[in-house]
């Protein structure tokens, strides 16, 4: 993909190295998009030199983002999607004050999607606080259990659709449905 500004347009933050890398792997096959996976344990210089070039997206850990950003090399600034994937897991692994020192960062208009298979009160907090007016999506169909999946999406003034190609880049998989009083959703 060609743009004449190489700062990334989406964020894409997990709680492993392993996620990061089956995220990236998914839209590096299935999109005509430049991205890069970052995360510690790894020489942090290969990651520095791609940024430096440019890239659409970048997936990774909220640690190795925070290193990014604190040596001045991952501008944040024309963000247009975050993704906070497995965003309960960032919380048991510690991830939680990176992950809001990050959403800090953020521009205020964006498009956000949280997703998260229980609903401890550190996603309320955050849900509540840079999210706004989600859309809330219930796979197993009791808000209250505790093993359900949530998926929080919020979108400003973007296309809905150019959400939903993000989503499928990341998940593979496509569903519209339709509320009262808006256009498509994911």
């Amino acid at each position: 993909m060609c743009r004449s500004s190489r700062n990334p347009l989406a964020i894409v933050l997990a709680p492993t190295r392993e996620l990061a890398r089956q995220v990236e792997k998914e839209f590096r096959e299935s999109a005509p998009l430049d991205t890069l996976c970052v995360y510690g344990g790894v020489p942090i210089n290969q990651q520095i030199r791609v940024l430096n070039y440019g890239v659409d997206i970048v997936v990774g850990t909220p640690g190795r983002i925070i290193d990014l950003l604190r040596r001045g090399v991952l501008n944040l600034s024309e963000i247009q999607f975050v993704v906070l994937d497995e965003a309960d897991q960032m919380l048991a692994v510690g991830f939680d004050e990176d992950v809001e020192v990050i959403m800090e960062q953020l521009p205020q208009n964006r498009q956000s999607m949280l997703f998260s298979a229980t609903m401890p009160s550190w996603i309320r907090k955050i849900s509540n606080k840079y999210l706004k007016d989600p859309v809330i999506i219930d796979l197993v169909g009791d808000f209250l259990s505790s093993f359900s999946c949530y998926f929080y999406l919020t979108f400003p003034s973007f296309s809905w659709k150019s959400c939903a190609l993000l989503y499928t880049s990341i998940y593979g998989v496509l569903s519209w449905i339709d509320l009262p009083g808006t256009t498509d959703i994911v």
